[in-house]
């Protein structure tokens, strides 16, 4: 892929993949971290429901722009040549029928999302789900099939990152603005246990279901380092670290000590213990546990939206288990031909290439069908199965 339209498409995943995960995100802290009996939340769900507005919105044009992108790419031609292979993006290639589904989901969430009651708000966290199935399918981890076990687990892995990364924003979204101050201690604390107990356990299904993703997609160490997946992926796992490293501190040294300063347990009181021996930290000061609080939770957002900006990258570069075997076979790359030349070509079957043509030669989008790149689905970038992209 030219480094223009890779970086076009990179750009497009990373608006969807933040807006997905904000989207989820929203929706989990909604039903499962805010209390529904307080009115000083009023305020903060209401900016809750224009982000999932938004967000809505932003996975829209982000998901045509990928369609448009995706054409671009196939057809090897201009803009032009690429609008005009939309049509049979989307009604003759799996990933334009997953994404017709999905279209089908973000409209229905759009139509759900206008109203705050609760079930309407399940209503737009199952069309979200389903969003995030449609991004498993139509990645790497579809090239086992849409009905498989790895495609499975890396559904489980995008919704349990959006919770985390997504509720973070959330949560950041909510306390902005020195809200926190007006809130009861009781409100404050209850929220921020539950939500530390939400990321606790995404943490745990992102780091299992994470691992098994690099299983599958490296196959071998030292393709971590000498490949460009590899090291992209090396840089989300250090990153990803550190985040945990923040969440930590959140977790073990702010949360533990809400409404009673020796609270949380013996493992709170080794971690405080252990983070002043080796870093020479003070102890919060109570009265400033809520706003630390919300720093600590910003910079983990800003982190996380750096994090998928790298499964951004990963999901158009080809997966180390590939590209390993394809460096050592790079010369029996096969040359890149489209349906129009295999007539031309002495050894191309040309029955199979009048197949694919309809009789009605005149129309636009059956032009950019004859012009789609035999290559695209058969060149080492695209190994990765059907022109799939996916949240690694």
């Amino acid at each position: 892929m030219p480094p223009l339209d890779f970086l076009m498409a990179t750009i497009t995943r990373w608006v969807g993949f933040f807006a997905l995960a904000a989207l989820i995100g929203s929706l989990i802290v909604d039903l499962l971290v805010l209390p529904d009996d307080a009115p000083e939340l009023r305020p903060g769900r209401r900016r809750l429901q224009r982000l999932r507005i938004a967000c809505i919105v932003m996975l829209s044009l982000a998901s045509m722009a990928e369609v448009i992108v995706r054409g671009r790419t196939m057809t090897g031609a201009g803009f032009s040549a690429a609008l005009n292979a939309v049509p049979v993006i989307l009604q003759r290639t799996h990933f334009g029928q997953v994404w017709l589904v999905r279209f089908a989901l973000l409209v229905g969430a759009l139509c759900s999302t206008c109203s705050i009651r609760r079930v309407t708000r399940a209503v737009t966290l199952g069309a979200a789900f389903g969003v995030a199935f449609t991004t498993a399918v139509t990645g790497h981890a579809g090239d086992w099939g849409d009905v498989s076990l790895s495609a499975a687990i890396d559904w489980v892995h995008v919704v349990a990152s959006s919770s985390w990364i997504g509720g973070l924003l959330s949560v950041a979204l909510v306390g902005w603005g020195g809200v926190v101050a007006t809130w009861p201690p009781a409100l404050f604390e209850t929220i921020a246990r539950r939500f530390s107990r939400l990321a606790g356990w995404s943490l745990l299904v992102v780091v299992l279901s994470g691992s098994y993703n690099a299983w599958t997609q490296v196959n071998m160490l030292a393709a971590m380092w000498t490949t460009a997946y590899g090291r992209v992926l090396s840089a989300k796992v250090v990153i990803v670290s550190v985040l945990v490293l923040l969440g930590a501190v959140s977790r073990y040294a702010i949360v533990a000590r809400l409404g009673d300063r020796h609270a949380g347990g013996l493992v709170a009181r080794l971690f405080r213990l252990a983070w002043r021996e080796f870093f020479g930290a003070r102890e919060i000061a109570p009265a400033l546990l809520s706003s630390r609080l919300l720093t600590y939770v910003s910079r983990e957002a800003c982190l996380g939206v750096i994090v998928l900006a790298c499964s951004a990258i990963l999901a158009d570069l080809t997966p180390a288990r590939h590209a390993v075997h394809l460096k050592d076979h790079s010369a029996s790359t096969a040359p890149q031909i489209t349906l129009e030349e295999l007539p031309s070509q002495s050894h191309a079957p040309v029955a199979h290439a009048a197949s694919h043509r309809c009789s009605s030669g005149g129309d636009s989008s059956q032009d950019a069908l004859g012009q789609l790149n035999l290559n695209h689905s058969l060149s080492p970038p695209c190994v990765r199965g059907r022109g799939r992209q996916q949240k690694d």
